[in-house]
């Protein structure tokens, strides 16, 4: 009887093992995809980051952001205009929902003289899809 009672809690035992062991792989498996499945999605967004920074940096936009500068001061980027210089903030770009990479550019140094960009590329050409003048330039440019 003692052997009985022995044999049915080592049972038991092994059954509990198998259970033990069967959860933590269930366990590890799911951690893993999930694991993985979050690496493809940063990868993922990375490079489409990594996209838009280059689309940004390329002679294309800079020609686009020196022209507008241009139109929006006559002067521009000569010691006689009002915008001097330009730095793209390449902190600030970001994807918009309607398709286009949005970036600011600060004009003279100045963090509150700010040109927000919007450019799109839907027909193939990288075009300019308009632009926000922070009020401080605005008012620098209409006086």
């Amino acid at each position: 009887m003692k052997s009985d009672k022995k044999e049915n809690e080592r049972a038991l035992s092994e059954v509990k093992k198998i259970k033990t062991r069967t959860f933590y792989s269930i366990l590890g498996l799911f951690l893993l995809i999930v694991i993985g499945i979050g690496g493809k999605v940063y990868m993922d967004n990375k490079r489409f980051n990594d996209e838009m920074v280059n689309v940004v940096k390329s002679g294309q936009a800079k020609q686009i952001i020196e022209d507008e500068l241009k139109e929006l001061d006559s002067k521009a980027l000569t010691p006689e205009g009002i915008i001097r210089s330009y730095e793209i903030d390449y902190e600030s770009i970001e994807h918009n929902p309607m398709g286009s990479i949005m970036f600011d550019v600060i004009i003279n140094n100045d963090k509150e003289l700010l040109v927000s960009y919007y450019l799109n590329k839907r027909t193939g050409v990288l075009k300019n899809g308009g632009l926000d003048l922070s009020e401080k330039l605005s008012d620098m440019l209409r006086n």
